[in-house]
């Protein structure tokens, strides 16, 4: 079978709705093509950006496959639908349909590094074609022959200056980057396509964002653009693996993370105000939205817009600010622009940490009795083999419950101690009328937090898996037994 789109980074095309191919509008629906099949295309795909050519549809993986040889052996087709696909866990593939998607759309010759971040096509023209309807709002009475903008660690893939200079003739770019083997690359990308005179590479030092790698000849520029680290810390990817699918850590890591990276372009642009018109950066989480127009208020700057770019399962979202007042000319622009993008104000109630990720799930009963005590006992046995003996401490009351004490040896960030509550409670199957625990998993205390719910995650999985008896481990013995 098609197997979902991955996550991460660089598998966004998403096939969660249903929609006949030859239609003009790709929203979501069932409608018929000529040779009557089923193309399957997201709701967020039917939302990109009006003149993205990639709105409400996948890619057709057959067609490129047939036009590009290097794309050809990462598609395979389903039997029953004959529809093409590629396995999105795959770095190769994914860089494959990337490359042949920026020739056969754009007619640019495109590669990455295997160890570099490979960009969604689709969703990075999103950002693009939203400045190019940004740069009409607070736009000077003479449009001046060339558009310059800027973009903060441009990687390896050079995305934005390669697709900006597609889609509008009349722009050129400074691309920086502070790391020689993404700027290789870029290089090649960049001569590759004959772009030398409209795109310009900077290698720069790590805190420079805008003003260490302006020069005086530069002029002012029409905008800046910028798609931040995500992660604060390699701990950060540990806990959220399916999140990248690809990438150096130069690329996806940064000290405090998205905000405080967008903190420094905050920053310059307080220094710099109109030698910029329009400051722009994407962000990767919505929470970061909030923080990035927070830091933005305290710095009294209100010229503020706020967008999203969907595609597939992924959302990212636009900032963007400009010292220069608000004009009443551009009130009927400013809409298509400013999507105002909508933060929960509710307060949240806190938590405590019982409720921290309880894990519920049922153990059937064996020859009409309970097995959830006996089992326990063993995973206690199997957790002492793992951890080690002095590492695994566990109380039982009276009436069987028990609660189990880990300290994990977390590497680098030393040792992590949790405890956590193993309950339960006899029920009849409503379904099958046979009886059945239900056993609930909590986490009781965690030190530190943040790692003690990482690990919590991993040692509730295995509760679940030694008490219930579905993993390997158990269908080994099993059927071992059962030769027997």
């Amino acid at each position: 079978r098609e197997p979902p789109a991955a996550s991460g980074e660089s598998a966004d095309y998403d096939r969660t709705a249903m929609k006949r191919k030859g239609q003009i509008d790709y929203g979501p629906g069932k409608k018929k093509t000529k040779k009557g099949e089923w193309a399957k295309v997201s709701s967020n795909n039917s939302r990109m950006h009006p003149r993205n050519p990639f709105n409400g549809k996948d890619p057709d993986y057959k067609a490129l496959a047939a036009k590009y040889d290097f794309f050809a052996n990462h598609v395979k087709v389903n039997p029953n639908s004959s529809r093409g696909y590629i396995n999105y866990t795959d770095a190769k593939a994914v860089i494959s349909l990337n490359r042949a998607l920026m020739k056969d759309t754009f007619g640019l010759e495109w590669n990455v590094p295997m160890d570099r971040l490979c960009p969604p096509v689709p969703n990075r023209l999103n950002y693009i074609l939203w400045i190019q309807d940004l740069l009409k709002i607070n736009a000077p009475s003479e449009k001046p022959a060339t558009t310059i903008g800027f973009d903060i660690g441009t990687g390896a893939s050079c995305i934005y200056p390669l697709l900006g200079t597609s889609v509008a003739k009349d722009w050129k770019f400074i691309a920086t980057d502070i790391d020689e083997k993404s700027l290789e690359s870029a290089r090649k990308n960049v001569v590759g396509n004959n772009l030398e005179s409209r795109i310009e590479l900077r290698k720069v030092e790590r805190s420079v964002r805008i003003a260490g790698a302006l020069k005086e000849s530069d002029g002012p520029l029409a905008f800046c653009m910028c798609n931040p680290p995500f992660f604060a810390s390699a701990l950060d990817i540990k806990q959220n693996e399916d999140s990248v699918c690809m990438g150096s850590r130069d690329e996806i890591v940064c000290e405090g993370g998205e905000e405080a990276f967008v903190g420094g372009i905050i920053e310059d642009s307080v220094n710099l105000k109109g030698r910029v018109r329009w400051y722009t950066t994407m962000v990767g989480k919505k929470a970061s939205v909030k923080a990035v127009l927070r830091q933005l208020r305290s710095k009294g700057i209100k010229n503020i817009v706020t967008t999203d770019f969907l595609q597939g399962r992924t959302t990212r979202w636009g900032i963007g600010w400009c010292f220069e007042p608000e004009r009443a000319e551009d009130a009927a622009i400013r809409p298509t622009v400013d999507r105002q993008v909508v933060m929960d104000k509710r307060k949240k109630k806190k938590k405590t940490i019982e409720g921290v990720a309880v894990k519920i799930f049922p153990v059937p009963f064996v020859e009409d009795k309970s097995v959830v005590s006996d089992r326990l006992k063993d995973l206690v046995e199997a957790f002492k083999t793992k951890y080690g003996s002095d590492r695994v401490q566990a109380e039982t009351a009276d009436d069987g419950k028990t609660s189990i004490q880990l300290r994990v040896d977390a590497k680098e960030h030393g040792d992590v101690k949790l405890e956590f509550h193993v309950d339960w409670k006899d029920s009849k199957n409503s379904q099958t009328g046979s009886m059945e625990d239900t056993v609930s998993v909590s986490l009781t205390d965690a030190y530190p937090l943040g790692l003690g719910k990482a690990e919590f995650l991993k040692a509730s999985a295995q509760v679940q898996a030694d008490i219930q008896r579905t993993n390997r481990k158990w269908r080994r013995i099993m059927a071992k037994a059962q030769k027997k």
